[in-house]
């Protein structure tokens, strides 16, 4: 058993070690010391800026999507802003079902009616015949496709199934009698067709302003566009110079409608296309990007 002398001396001892500790080494120590604290400082701080961040896509999470934790789903405006981002899954519940195959036969069923007619390819028939088709594919078909493509975002796709929808709505009250639209020009006949020249002319300019807008879409879009374009220039050229019904520039203008409802068939059949539903699938020919 040791006395209080020899603990005395043990004591003594150690202080001794500690007080000879070389400078050189105690420098050292304190610089690792340093070292260690200015990186844990740095790495808190980064922690604290991811988790920021994260905090920030949180809270731009876009409409119409929730956070999958497990099995609970909780739309954005109820999630929790302390819950771990990394065991949240974001997922959108957007329908994958598209308007745009639709929308395309719509047009493509009315434009190619138009242009057997405007090719004269059955003399003697009224264009009253186009009545229904344009009233309810080519203008209420169209219209409700650009609503859904709105629902979905697309709003290139939604500008341009409303437009033409609402043209060939606004067409047929030119073939219905009781808007009076073709009575009021009864005893006058050319300023009918300057009318509807300009009404030609009007749309001429929008399809091809739209047209501009697929040159870095796909090569479907673009022929569909360009064609309907040609289509409603010719159609009023022959209005506005007052040229015969039945005339070549009218048929040329019925020959392009043909062309681009062809393209615009084909484009709806590539969208429709796939693995799932058929032996085969139809390129959209993408046109390149810069």
């Amino acid at each position: 058993m040791s006395n209080s002398k020899d603990i005395a001396e043990v004591e003594g001892s150690s202080h001794h070690q500690m007080v000879d500790i070389p400078p050189s080494q105690l420098q050292h120590h304190q610089e690792l010391s340093g070292r260690y604290k200015r990186a844990a400082e740095r790495n808190a701080r980064l922690s604290n800026y991811q988790h920021q961040e994260q905090m920030e896509q949180q809270h731009d999470l876009p409409f119409r999507s929730y956070i999958e934790s497990e099995n609970i789903h909780i739309p954005p405006y109820q999630m929790d802003l302390n819950m771990e981002p990394e065991h949240c899954k974001i997922r959108s519940t957007t329908s994958s079902i598209k308007a745009t195959p639709f929308g395309l036969f719509a047009f493509s069923l009315t434009a190619f009616c138009m242009g057997l007619y405007n090719i004269r390819a059955v003399n003697n028939v009224p264009a009253n015949f186009m009545t229904g088709t344009a009233l309810f594919m080519g203008g209420t078909g169209q219209v409700i496709a650009g609503l859904l493509e709105f629902s979905h975002g697309n709003t290139f796709g939604a500008t341009a199934f409303l437009a033409y929808g609402l043209y060939w709505l606004s067409y047929s009250t030119f073939l219905i009698p009781t808007f009076g639209v073709a009575e009021a020009y009864a005893n006058y006949p050319e300023e009918f067709e300057t009318a509807l020249g300009t009404y030609y002319l009007a749309w001429t300019i929008f399809t091809f302003l739209m047209w501009t807008l697929t040159w870095r879409s796909n090569l479907g879009s673009t022929l569909v566009f360009f064609f309907l374009g040609l289509a409603y220039l010719f159609a009023s050229i022959s209005s506005l110079g007052h040229l015969a019904q039945g005339g070549a520039v009218q048929k040329l203008s019925g020959a392009t409608g043909l062309v681009a409802s062809a393209c615009a068939c084909y484009s709806a059949m590539a969208d429709l296309s796939n693995t799932d539903n058929s032996f085969y699938t139809l390129p959209m020919g993408q046109l390149g990007r810069r």
